[in-house]
């Protein structure tokens, strides 16, 4: 198997981890990064990677398109996802092609993927196939199906701008719905993030799905650990989930995090991270046999399109412009 990484900061290193893991002697594994920066800083990490894949290291992409990929995973920063998406979609043969999130950060790039259609491209979501998610998801399915959701997303530094897209994603997975509409008049002033030159958002965002199940999702300095509380259209609470405890609690059953592995907190920068390094093998191998739990291109599109041009207005009403683009990742 060949398999291609572009993009080696912590998610690039998580996926690298969990491509180890695979049960397959023939696994070789291309790396490229524009920059040596991380190749010098995992130096350490690759080197006993080493002993159970083949690695090889990239200078040039061009040279890329000599090599057959099975799949290929695009872990750059937003700004150049979907440049390198492009890139590959034209010159690289690669069978299946899994992208990070946010999937983009401007209004030029959301446009091109909606017009263009990329059967062979996956966004990768880690929450849709780990065990606790699942569970918790079933007994959702199975005990209120008629319910109609209000789902209340809490931490501190949560990184709004970056990570929202996760959590409309895993409320799409339980109700099939989209988003509506997005209120955005709670979230406060940008302010930068640990990435250099990025931006991020405290306050609130409230998003309306179809059939008007509720998702607000909540960050500041007063929370703590992330929570996420879901309530019915009665006001009855259905679950509390609390991810430091790694703890889903019901009114009849509790289920405890299994594969969800979440020692590192966000403000680390490196949120789920851990999670991916579990859960690439598992990705990888849901894609080949065409599982429909992993989330299309189309998909993911329709989630995060309301929500992109939220977060633009937001920027251009506080600073007065007209940006079709924010750095946001």
């Amino acid at each position: 198997m060949n398999a291609l990484i572009i993009g080696l900061g912590n998610i690039g290193l998580r996926h690298l981890e969990g491509l180890s893991n695979l049960e397959d002697s023939n696994l070789n594994v291309h790396l490229f990064d524009k920059s040596n920066d991380y190749i010098s800083r995992f130096k350490n990490e690759f080197k006993n990677l080493e002993k159970k894949i083949k690695i090889n290291f990239c200078s040039k992409i061009e040279s890329l398109s000599k090599t057959d990929f099975d799949i290929t995973i695009i872990s750059t920063d937003a700004t150049e996802r979907i440049k390198i998406l492009k890139h590959v979609a034209k010159n690289i043969n690669s069978k299946l092609i899994i992208i990070e999130k946010p999937i983009c950060n401007s209004v030029t790039d959301l446009n091109f993927l909606k017009k263009n259609k990329f059967h062979n491209v996956f966004v990768n979501f880690p929450g849709r196939y780990c065990n606790w998610h699942k569970e918790i998801k079933d007994k959702i399915l199975k005990d209120y199906p008629n319910q109609i959701f209000q789902v209340d997303i809490t931490e501190r530094n949560l990184g709004i701008a970056c990570n929202s897209s996760h959590f409309v994603d895993l409320i799409h997975s339980w109700i099939g719905q989209y988003p509506i509409k997005v209120d955005s008049s709670e979230l406060s002033n940008w302010k930068k993030s640990k990435r250099d030159g990025y931006f991020d958002l405290d306050g609130t965002i409230k998003i309306t799905f179809r059939n008007n199940h509720i998702l607000r999702i909540s960050s500041g300095p007063h929370y703590n650990s992330l929570k996420i509380n879901i309530t019915g259209n009665d006001g009855k609470n259905i679950c509390f989930m609390d991810y430091e405890k790694g703890l889903a609690t019901f009114e009849d059953k509790t289920f405890k995090k299994g594969n969800f592995n979440r020692n590192i907190s966000s403000e680390d920068g490196i949120r789920y991270s851990r999670l991916q390094s579990e859960s690439t093998n598992l990705l990888y191998n849901k894609l080949v046999n065409k599982d429909n739990e992993i989330c299309n291109l189309e998909t993911a599109l329709k989630c995060y399109e309301k929500v992109l041009i939220s977060f633009i207005k937001c920027w251009n009403k506080s600073y007065k412009t007209n940006f079709k683009q924010i750095m946001i990742t």
